[in-house]
């Protein structure tokens, strides 16, 4: 179940497991947005992390994440509902956001998977200069970068450490994330489309006959707008 990352006394920090990663290849080679235009900014490591409605951890992921966002903003000397502002009225300024707001720029339709769930937007830790460390399934750290998205592809069931904060980048307050760290179910059908320490006992053993939830994650995804 999703839960508060004990390690970072901040409260700031959740560990939430099997979300799926979306536009993980940065994850092996650091890249920019394509609607960035800023000739001064650098390529950066991240990716997407899909909570589904379906998942039977759904609603804990979801508690972790909001208690974490109000810790975050706390400590940026915010009121600690200060994320849901955000939610309603800034979307942008968020890293915690609706599937339904992830769109084709040509079509509008809805990227797959995304559709009734939750996404969190991440970037590796210092603002994404550097990767997250990433496990495979048996929790060997890879040292290859040449096979992380064999290992962490699009679509893929992980375990994440994810670190909320506060940031006044560019002059517009925000509430972001880092992933700090993956374990790679190296499950799931492919999509289209200041650090916090752990080891690898903060993970669940791999068993092939256990997936780690009373009933296996549906690919498929809820429709209709989520509430909060």
């Amino acid at each position: 179940m999703g839960k508060i990352y004990e390690k970072d006394a901040t409260g700031r920090s959740v560990l939430l497991k099997r979300v799926r990663t979306s536009f993980a290849e940065s994850l092996q080679v650091a890249s920019l947005p394509k609607k960035n235009r800023d000739p001064n900014a650098k390529p950066t490591h991240g990716s997407n992390f899909i909570i589904e409605r379906s998942k039977p951890d759904f609603e804990s992921d979801k508690e972790a994440i909001i208690t974490a966002l109000k810790a975050a903003a706390r400590e940026f000397k915010k009121p600690e509902n200060w994320w849901k502002t955000l939610w309603d009225d800034s979307p942008d300024k968020l890293a915690f956001k609706k599937g339904e707001r992830f769109k084709h720029s040509e079509t509008g339709e809805i990227f797959k998977g995304y559709e009734g769930n939750l996404v969190l937007v991440a970037k590796g830790p210092k603002g994404g200069k550097e990767r997250p460390r990433i496990r495979d399934r048996y929790k060997k750290v890879i040292e290859d970068v040449s096979m992380i998205n064999e290992i962490v592809y699009n679509g893929t069931y992980c375990d994440v450490i994810i670190s909320f904060y506060g940031t006044d980048n560019g002059g517009s307050d925000r509430l972001t994330c880092s992933v700090q760290e993956i374990r790679s179910w190296q499950e799931g059908e492919r999509l289209g489309g200041g650090g916090v320490y752990a080891d690898a006992d903060d993970f669940d053993d791999a068993d092939d006959g256990d997936d780690g939830f009373s009933e296996k994650p549906s690919n498929s995804s809820s429709s209709g707008d989520f509430d909060l």
